[in-house]
């Protein structure tokens, strides 16, 4: 009801900001709420986290600076500039910082799906939060981080290995992550989020599966290098849960090694229920 009055009283006032992590599902469905609902899809942001990492010794690849393993996804929906294939600096949502920073966004609405950090420097909001000048902020995302906490509500998503989920990556070659286990307690697939705040919205989304949502994909940017076969992409359910990277993406795999470098390595000779906990931390499920 909040955002809804936010975007009823000043449309512009009403901004989405999306990490990176985001996938194609994901990130076309919040460029569709933000037409629908207030009329412009330039009220959805993307950003990500860009640092210098370290290189493993000897190794015949270079590590990129870049957490953001969709920004050519968000490219072919004209959410970053660029094309598909562009080398990926730094995000630039100065625009957006400024009309935080100034009070003239009434309801910032985040999407993070992790990992922890992938936002980049969110301390602009939380400033802004301790100052009283963003009245409502929302959190989608899977874990309980500063920016969720300082959130008016918090709606608990799904992370990559719990969905299915397309993206293109920064070779322009399109690629599907397999659900490996289920979303925890009351979590949804944040494509499932996304249709129902819609639907609460006035703005009814008549998607009922994933696939669904990627079929309505191809048709409106099926034209896109980074989508052709997005509607015949092979989702192969993994065996175990500690198979699911593998499954998942295999050639891609040294990238989430070094995402998650202070974490134990998954990998396939790894019995799950052998890995430490962190405090609170949920023990995988493997899936039969």
């Amino acid at each position: 009801e909040r955002l809804a009055a936010a975007g009823q009283l000043r449309p512009d006032g009403v901004q989405f900001l999306l990490s990176a992590h985001a996938s194609h599902e994901e990130l076309f469905l919040f460029r569709r709420l933000a037409e629908e609902l207030i009329g412009d899809a330039n009220a959805v942001h993307v950003t990500w986290r860009y640092r210098e990492k370290a290189q493993p010794p000897d190794a015949k690849f270079t590590v990129p600076p870049v957490e953001a393993p969709n920004v050519n996804g968000a490219r072919m929906f004209g959410i970053v500039p660029g094309g598909v294939g562009d080398e990926v600096r730094e995000a630039d949502n100065v625009a957006l910082r400024q009309a935080v920073r100034e009070g003239r966004v009434a309801s910032l609405y985040v999407f993070d799906p992790g990992p922890e950090g992938s936002l980049g420097d969110v301390e602009w909001v939380l400033d802004a939060r301790r100052r009283g000048v963003l009245p409502l902020l929302i959190v989608q995302g899977v874990l309980l981080t500063e920016i969720a906490r300082a959130a008016d509500f918090v709606l608990p998503g799904a992370s990559y290995v719990e969905k299915e989920a397309s993206y293109t990556n920064e070779h322009g070659r399109l690629q599907g992550t397999a659900r490996a286990m289920a979303p925890p307690g009351d979590a949804l697939d944040d494509w499932q989020i996304v249709v129902n705040l819609a639907t609460a919205l006035g703005v009814p989304f008549d998607y009922v599966t994933a696939a669904h949502v990627r079929a309505d994909i191809a048709a409106r940017f099926g034209d896109a290098a980074g989508l052709h076969g997005l509607t015949t992409l092979a989702f192969a359910r993994p065996l175990s849960a500690k198979h699911w990277l593998q499954a998942s993406n295999p050639s891609e795999r040294w990238k989430w090694d070094f995402m998650y470098q202070d974490l134990p390595p998954v990998k396939g000779s790894v019995d799950p229920s052998s890995l430490p906990l962190a405090p609170g931390a949920i023990a995988l499920r493997e899936v039969k």
